[in-house]
C-alpha cells in the first residue's frame, strides 16, 4: 500500500516551518524591511529563558533581552509542560533545515548513519546537550551577556557572521548541522541543542517542581545553595530522565496509536525525525520524550492508525490541526502579552546604607524622602552594556541613588534626593554636548559659515542631535552640520552655507518630522520615530571663518610612542600623508587604533595621527625615521592581513580595518608642538 505524502498529510507543520523560515530569510536579508532593524533575537525564546533564568540570579537582564523574549521563553515552557516541544516541531528554523536535510538525503537515495535512540552511543551523545546548557546559562547568567550567541547556528547565519559570535564555534556549529544533520536524522536537535535539553527536562515538570519546592526549603530553613548548582541539579536530573525513563506521562497531547488498524508496516518509525519505535509500540499513548507531535507519523501512516488525541485517548480527525494551531496561539499571546508590561534591564541602588566590618548594615538615607523621575527618548540605552553606562553616569551625581531602565521603549527611572537634585539637574548632569557633521563645506568655494541658534524639546539624548541632522540632510538644503549646548530648551546650533536663509516655519516643520528615513547599511532606509518638538528661532545670527568651522567638527587622532620619541630625538624624521576627503567619516577613526597598533610593531614609527592638513583636508599622517622607509611603511599599510596585539598573551592577525589605494606623500617633519608638519 502506498503511504500519503507527509507534505500533503501533515501540510499545517510545513506551512508553519516553511513560512516562519521564509519569514526570517526576507527579514534578515532585507527584501521586507520594518522601522528597525531587523533582529535575529527579537522573539527568540531561548534568549528568553536565559533571559528569566539571569533576571531571577542578579536582577538584570542580558543584552537587549525584554519581557517580550522572556514571555515568549515562558510560551514555549508552557507548551512543553501542557503539549509537547510545539516550537520545534512546527517553528524552529534549525529544526527546519535538519528536516530539509533529510528529505534530500532520501531523495539521493543515500543511506543514513543510524543511532539506535537507548544503545550506549545514544546515551553518550545526548549528554553534550546538557553540558552545553548548563554551561550557556552560566555563562549568560554571571556576564549579562547572551553566551548562546557566541555558538548559536541560527543566529550566526541570520547575521551573516557578523553579531557578537565566536567565529570557530559558529563555524564549527553551522558545520555540525549541515554535515551531521545531512547523515544522521535530527542530530542537531537530539544531541547537541541545549533548548532540546530544557524542553526535554520540563517535560518531566513534577519532578522538577519537586526539585525547586526542596531548593526553596532549604532556603527557608537557613540553608543557602548557590544557584549554579541549582543549574546543575536541573540538568543532571534532566538527561537521567531522559535516558532512564524517557517516557514523561503529564501532559495533555499525544499521538495516540489504535493498534487494531495497525499493519506494522513499520513506516512511522522510519519517518519519524527522532526515530521513535511507534511501529513496536504498543496501543494508546507515545510517550516517548523526544515526541515533538510534528505529525509526520500521523502524515504518513498508510492505514489511518495514529492520530492525536487527549491524554484519555479521544480525539478526531480535526485534532491533527490542534498542534499547529496552539503553537500559533500561543506565538500571538506571548507576543501580546510581552508588550503589555517590561521588567528593567537594570534596577539599582547605590549609596542608601553602608556595612559594617562586623556585619552591621546602618541605614544612610530615608527611602520615605526620595523620589523618581521618568527620562524618555534616551536611544543610547538600548541594552544592558549601555544602561550599566548610564548607571556610571548617574552615580556621579549628588543625590541621586538609583536607577531602572527600560531598553524596549529607551527609558529610565531616576531615584533621587529632591532635597539635592532635581529632574532638571538630573538631565543636565546626564547631558553630552555634541557635535554633527551634516556634510562639509568646500573651503575653496565658502570663506565663511552662518549660525543660527534654535530651541528644541525631546533631544537629551547623545543621538538625537545625529538624528535631527540627518533630518536637515534629507531637505536638500546647503546644512553643514549642528551643535547642542544644555539648556532648557535644549540650544541647538545650525551652520549653514551663508545662502541658506531657513525661516521658523521650515526649521519647525524640520525638527517635528515624526520618521526619520535613516540609510541602512546595504540600501535602503529605515524609519525611527523621533518626537522631537521644536521651541523657538533665536533671532541673532553670527558668522565664523570657514577654516575654524573645519577644525571645530573634525575630531582628531593621535597616538605617539613616547620611548620612539626619545629614541629618535636629534635623527632625521619625515611624515608619510595620504589626504583623503573621507577620512572624515567617523568609521575612520574607529579603525585609527588598529593600524597605530598595527604598525607601532616595527621599528622606526614614531607615532600616527588622524587631523586635518594645511589645505584643510581631512589626512592620515605616519610619522617615521629610519630604519623604517617610505616603501616599507606602504607595504605594511595595504597589506591583507593586521597583526593586532590586545594584550601581552592576545596576538591576533585579522583583515585590514582600512584599505589604501593611492600612495601618499613623503615630506621632512617639523615639531611646531601642536601637529605634524
Amino acid at each position: 500500500m502506498k503511504h500519503r505524502s507527509t507534505i500533503i498529510g501533515n501540510w499545517p507543520k510545513y506551512l508553519l516551518q516553511w513560512g516562519v523560515l521564509a519569514a526570517i530569510i526576507l527579514f534578515m536579508t532585507g527584501v521586507i524591511k520594518g522601522d528597525e532593524p531587523a533582529d535575529p533575537e527579537a522573539y527568540c525564546p531561548v534568549g528568553g529563558l536565559q533571559a528569566l533564568t539571569t533576571w531571577l540570579v542578579n536582577g538584570t537582564l542580558p543584552c537587549s533581552m525584554t519581557t517580550l523574549q522572556i514571555v515568549m521563553g515562558i510560551a514555549l515552557a508552557a507548551a512543553v509542560i501542557l503539549f509537547s516541544r510545539l516550537f520545534c516541531g512546527y517553528i524552529c528554523p534549525i529544526g527546519t533545515v535538519e528536516d530539509l536535510l533529510s528529505k534530500a538525503r532520501r531523495g539521493l537515495k543515500l543511506r543514513p548513519v543510524t543511532i539506535r535512540n537507548g544503545s550506549v552511543a545514544d546515551k553518550a551523545l545526548r549528554l553534550i546537550k546538557y553540558i552545553l546548557l548548563f554551561w550557556i546559562f552560566y555563562m549568560t547568567a554571571t556576564s549579562s551577556e547572551l553566551f548562546c550567541k557566541n555558538l548559536d547556528p541560527y543566529y550566526a547565519v541570520a547575521t551573516g557572521f557578523k553579531g557578537e559570535i565566536t567565529l570557530w564555534m559558529s563555524v564549527t556549529t553551522v558545520a555540525t548541522v549541515l554535515l551531521a544533520g545531512f547523515f544522521i536524522d535530527s542530530f542537531w536537535c537530539r544531541y547537541i541543542c541545549p533548548l532540546g535539553a530544557a524542553s526535554n527536562t520540563l517535560k518531566f515538570w513534577i519532578w522538577i517542581a519537586v526539585l525547586f519546592v526542596l531548593y526553596a526549603g532549604l532556603a527557608a530553613a537557613g540553608l543557602e545553595i548557590p544557584w549554579p548548582f541549582m543549574l546543575a541539579a536541573f540538568c543532571i536530573l534532566g538527561y537521567l530522565l531522559e535516558i532512564l525513563s524517557g517516557k514523561p506521562k503529564a501532559q495533555l497531547l499525544y499521538i495516540i496509536k489504535d493498534s487494531q488498524k495497525c499493519t506494522s508496516c513499520g513506516l512511522c518509525t522510519v519517518i519519524c525525525p527522532y526515530h521513535i519505535d511507534v511501529a513496536s509500540a504498543e496501543g494508546g499513548k507515545i510517550t516517548a520524550v523526544d515526541c515533538t507531535l510534528c505529525g509526520e507519523c500521523t502524515g504518513c501512516c498508510p492505514a489511518g492508525a495514529l492520530k492525536t488525541g487527549l491524554r484519555n485517548g479521544s480525539g478526531g480527525r480535526w485534532m491533527r490541526f490542534l498542534p499547529a494551531i496552539l503553537t500559533v496561539v500561543l506565538v500571538i499571546s506571548g507576543i501580546w502579552l510581552g508588550s503589555k508590561f517590561e521588567l528593567p534591564t537594570i534596577d539599582m541602588t547605590w549609596g542608601m546604607e553602608k556595612t559594617e566590618e562586623d556585619g552591621t548594615v546602618t541605614q544612610l538615607i530615608d527611602p520615605e524622602i526620595l523620589r523618581t523621575a521618568e527620562l524618555t527618548g534616551l536611544k543610547s540605552v538600548k541594552c544592558y552594556g549601555s544602561s550599566m553606562a548610564f548607571k556610571a553616569r548617574l552615580e556621579k551625581i549628588p543625590g541621586v541613588f538609583g536607577v531602572k531602565t527600560f531598553v524596549a521603549n529607551h527609558r529610565a527611572i531616576v531615584t533621587y534626593d529632591p532635597a539635592r537634585t532635581s529632574p532638571e539637574k538630573i538631565r543636565e548632569m546626564i547631558f553630552v554636548p555634541s557635535k554633527f557633521r551634516v556634510k562639509s563645506p568646500d573651503p575653496a568655494s565658502v570663506d565663511s559659515i552662518k549660525i543660527v541658534t534654535i530651541r528644541t524639546e525631546n533631544m537629551y539624548d547623545r543621538m538625537d542631535l545625529n538624528y535631527l541632522g540627518l533630518q536637515m540632510r534629507n531637505t536638500g538644503k546647503k546644512i553643514y552640520g549642528l551643535s547642542s549646548e544644555f539648556a532648557c530648551p535644549l540650544i541647538v546650533r545650525v551652520y549653514m552655507d551663508p545662502s541658506e536663509n531657513p525661516d521658523k516655519a521650515w526649521f519647525k516643520e524640520t525638527v517635528e518630522m515624526e520618521k526619520l528615513q535613516m540609510p541602512v547599511h546595504g540600501g535602503g532606509t529605515r524609519d525611527i520615530e523621533t518626537g522631537f518638538r521644536f521651541e523657538g528661532l533665536e533671532k541673532e545670527i553670527s558668522y565664523m571663518p570657514v577654516g575654524e568651522y573645519l577644525k571645530m567638527m573634525f575630531t582628531p587622532f593621535r597616538a605617539e610612542f613616547k620611548s620612539r620619541v626619545e629614541e629618535h630625538a636629534g635623527q632625521p624624521q619625515y611624515v608619510y600623508e595620504i589626504s583623503d576627503p573621507d577620512y572624515e567619516k567617523p568609521v575612520i577613526r574607529r579603525y585609527m587604533p588598529y593600524l597605530s597598533n598595527h604598525l607601532s610593531r616595527h621599528d622606526g614609527i614614531i607615532g600616527i595621527y588622524l587631523d586635518l592638513n594645511g589645505s584643510l583636508r581631512p589626512a592620515i599622517s605616519i610619522r617615521y625615521a629610519a630604519p623604517m622607509t617610505e616603501e616599507e611603511l606602504w607595504k605594511l599599510m595595504t597589506m591583507d592581513t593586521w597583526t593586532i596585539t590586545y594584550s601581552e598573551d592576545d596576538v591576533r592577525e585579522e583583515g585590514a580595518k582600512l584599505g589604501f589605494q593611492t600612495p601618499g606623500t613623503v615630506r621632512p617633519y617639523r615639531n611646531t608642538g601642536q601637529q605634524v608638519q
